[in-house]
Formats: structure tokens, C-alpha cells, sequence
């Protein structure tokens, strides 16, 4: 089982779990497509944007006024219900796009399940593309572009809590103990996030090594949009994160 999440600063209404159609069109017709049962492409609650061009957020939208455990929560519940609808378990692979692959790495920090928690299981597997890891610390690193900062508390609220919702703060080696695969991808063009996310959880999750899990970076090519617009390096990744993950259950059972 394939579970997306999209990207979109947690906010943008123009990407949505359509955004994962692109990637679909390849997958459909890889050689791994026979060993995956099913894909989804999870939606959740999105932030405030009263500044959008053409589709602003109004302040009666409920859809569209969430603040963190808003998103997280919902992607759980989502699960949840994949889970206990289709009964795969923890046999999924969760894939994520910029503050998508937060909320997959999210999911296996264990901190934000809710009444959902007991029908849930976590993934075998995470793919993180051009992922936010570390919330302070891309701030930081863009603080000339006040966008940055916006965006943030805007999903989050005040910076106190950036530090310990950041996947970088994730103490995984406790909390995802049924991990076999953990995937960072990033392109060295992406405009919008920069290495530097990519390497923070990569220390992070060297520190919280399980023999159990194998760890992975991917590189990417093109924008950081282009990852999903396009659909090709979104599929390849996904394909390559998966037959990891159907090459370490096969080493399980001989």
C-alpha cells in the first residue's frame, strides 16, 4: 500500500491529493506495480491563506483555518480509517512531499495520536521528499524572506513550540519501533528548501539507528514543485523506496 501526502506549506488550496495524479500515471505502469495493492492520497484541514490570489481563505471555512495538531491529526484519522477499511496494517509505505514528508515523519513520532490511535499502525516505511524537518532552522536559514517566518506560525503558532513538533526532534529509535525503511530525497535545485533540511534528519535518524532499519537518501532533479508536477521523480522515488522495503521482508523470511 502506497499512502501520499501532499505538500503545500500547509496552506496552498491549488495542491491537493491530486497532486499525486502525475506520479500515479507512472506507478501504474512500473514493474512494481504488481506488488503494491493500492494507493492513496490523503487530504487534510489547511491553514489560513487570506492572501491567496484566487481562492483566499475565509474565516468561516473550517477546511481551511487549521493550526497544528490540526494536520497531523487529520492524516492520522485518515490512516486509520485506510487501515481499518482495507486492513493492510502496518504494510504501507507513507509518502511525503515538502510539509507533506513533515507530517509522514510526523506520524511516527507518536505524539499527536488521538481517539484514532488504537485502530492506527504505523508504517513499515517512510519517504520523505524535500522534506521541512526542521522548522527553526529553515527559517533561520531564509530569514531575509519573511514568507518563511508567516508560514510557520501560521501552521504552528508561536515559535516556542517549532522545536518539538520539528520531526528533527523526534526520538524515533523509541517511538517507530516497526520501521524498516526510512527514504530522504532531495534535489539540488529546489528552490524553496534547501539541503540543509535533508542532512538535520539525516543526523537524527543516524542517532536513532534501529538494526532493523535500513536508512536512505535519493537524489532528486528539478524545482521543488516539479518533483509532483512532473511525476517522474516522484514515481522513481517511490519505486525505489519500495523495492527496498520488499528486499528487506524477503531477507526476513529466509
Amino acid at each position: 500500500m502506497i499512502s501520499y501526502i501532499h505538500g503545500g506549506a500547509w496552506r496552498d488550496p491549488t495542491i491537493s491529493s491530486k497532486s499525486f495524479d502525475p506520479a500515479l500515471f507512472f506507478l501504474l505502469d512500473h514493474p512494481v506495480a504488481d506488488t503494491i495493492a493500492g494507493f492513496a492520497s490523503i487530504n487534510y484541514r489547511l491553514s489560513p491563506y487570506p492572501s491567496h490570489q484566487n481562492l483566499p481563505s475565509l474565516p468561516d471555512d473550517a477546511a481551511r483555518n487549521a493550526q497544528h495538531p490540526d494536520h497531523i491529526q487529520d492524516v492520522i484519522a485518515a490512516l486509520a480509517f485506510l487501515q481499518n477499511e482495507y486492513g493492510f496494517k502496518d504494510r504501507y509505505l507513507l509518502v511525503g512531499h515538502s510539509c507533506g514528508a513533515t507530517l509522514a515523519f510526523q506520524v511516527t513520532m507518536a505524539r499527536w495520536q488521538s481517539r484514532n490511535a488504537a485502530q492506527f499502525s504505523m508504517p513499515q516505511g517512510v519517504l520523505g521528499l524535500e522534506g521541512i524537518y526542521d522548522l527553526g532552522a529553515l527559517r533561520d536559514t531564509h530569514k531575509n524572506i519573511p514568507m518563511y517566518q508567516e508560514i510557520i506560525e501560521n501552521a504552528f503558532g508561536s515559535e516556542n513550540v517549532w522545536a518539538d513538533v520539528s520531526p528533527t526532534s523526534g526520538s524515533f529509535l523509541k517511538s517507530w519501533t516497526n520501521g524498516k525503511l526510512a527514504v530522504l530525497a532531495q534535489s539540488v535545485n529546489d528552490e524553496l528548501v534547501d539541503q540543509e533540511q535533508l542532512d538535520r534528519m539525516a543526523v537524527v535518524l543516524e542517532v536513532n539507528q534501529s538494526p532493523d532499519r535500513e536508512d536512505l537518501k535519493l537524489a532528486l532533479e528539478g524545482k521543488h514543485d516539479d518533483v509532483w508536477r512532473n511525476g517522474w521523480e516522484l514515481a522513481q522515488s517511490v519505486a525505489t523506496a519500495l523495492q527496498h522495503l520488499l528486499i528487506a521482508e524477503s531477507n526476513r523470511h529466509n
